[in-house]
């Protein structure tokens, strides 16, 4: 790591990435916070590394090598996100702490599997009533964050259809997923709801594609009808987002478009809701799927803050893939990381 002044470092990708400097500022100092949660002024602890607690379907093991990473081999898809959350600190030049250990958690659970009392927790998200867990600085689940998110952004470019040629409709595409937030408080607008709503109540302006129905979930009569294109959901001036198992997974790539974003206000905390603000990234939405066609009204008789709406959600997303999200990520990691002897540094010749 070279120095290039007090508010800079350098930060060496892998091949196939270019050098980039990490820069601080105080919004990267506040990203830093949110990330730690309770542990922003607190010391966080220690990972117990207990075994019997990696028998909780929800945790992973995390220990840093010498040299590399180590993650305990297993090909189940709950642990997906935790090895994407490893590499993906890799491919945007995180400087993985030499001697981490801490719990990775699995991020369908946002915490509600995890015991505070096991030591240090990264997740992907988190419920608010969870901030035990550290939001773990990357991308997990095509969620991209850093120079991942810079790339996704310019590719979607190619799929971006000219505002005055799209549809005066709202597009929404998923899989029918997140039924169980229906009974939790707060209560957000479950992709059944409106699947529901709409199929009792259609509308040429409300256009729905379910991709996907997993096999635990009950049909109820909806009907698959298979993936979708990007620019398919580009074609249209507005695009809803709505909560599936955790936070939509289509959220960095529906920000990244040039169609306003209409979404319920969030009930997880991630890092691509940072500094979020309804109505100046987003067009918010009432937990009822009634409210759906009224704030598309919104948009069509405000296109130009509509538009100036998406403009600043791209403005948020550049930041999230620049410089000084790269110092945040870093300084996260260094938060966290066990304090090392001079003796230890010395002979891993650590700086």
């Amino acid at each position: 790591m070279k120095s290039t002044g007090p508010l800079y470092q350098e930060l060496v990708y892998p091949s196939g990435h270019k050098t980039v400097a990490g820069r601080r500022s105080e919004r990267a100092e506040r990203l830093v916070a949110f990330c730690l949660g309770v542990y922003a002024d607190t010391p966080p602890p220690v990972c117990s590394e207990n075994r019997y607690y990696l028998k909780n379907k929800f945790v992973h093991l995390f220990r840093n090598g010498f040299r590399r990473p180590v993650l305990r081999a297993n090909p189940h898809r709950e642990l997906r996100d935790q090895k994407k959350i490893v590499e993906a600190w890799i491919a945007q030049g995180a400087r993985i702490p030499p001697f981490l250990s801490c719990w990775l958690i699995r991020g369908d659970s946002a915490g509600a599997g995890s015991d505070s009392e096991r030591g240090l927790h990264f997740a992907g998200m988190r419920h608010p009533d969870h901030r035990h867990l550290v939001l773990a600085p990357t991308a997990n689940r095509e969620r991209f964050l850093g120079p991942l998110l810079a790339s996704q952004m310019e590719e979607i470019r190619g799929d971006w259809t000219p505002w005055e040629e799209k549809s005066n409709a709202v597009w929404w595409g998923g899989a029918l997923t997140g039924s169980h937030w229906a009974d939790r408080p707060p209560h957000p607008l479950t992709r059944r709801a409106v699947l529901g709503h709409f199929n009792d109540n259609p509308s040429e302006r409300v256009r729905l594609h379910l991709s996907e129905i997993p096999q635990e979930e009950h049909a109820d009569g909806f009907q698959a009808i298979g993936r979708f294109e990007k620019r398919d959901a580009f074609r249209h001036k507005a695009l809803l987002l709505l909560p599936g198992h955790d936070i939509a997974s289509g959220s960095s790539w529906a920000f990244s478009g040039n169609s306003v974003v209409m979404m319920p206000e969030p009930h997880l905390e991630h890092i691509l809701y940072f500094e979020m603000a309804p109505w100046e990234h987003y067009v918010p939405v009432d937990n009822d799927p009634a409210d759906v066609p009224v704030k598309l009204d919104w948009v069509l008789g405000n296109q130009n803050e509509a538009q100036r709406i998406v403009a600043r959600a791209h403005e948020r997303l550049r930041w999230l893939a620049g410089p000084e999200y790269l110092w945040a990520c870093n300084e996260v990691l260094r938060r966290v990381a066990p304090p090392l002897s001079m003796r230890i540094r010395r002979r891993w010749k650590l700086r």
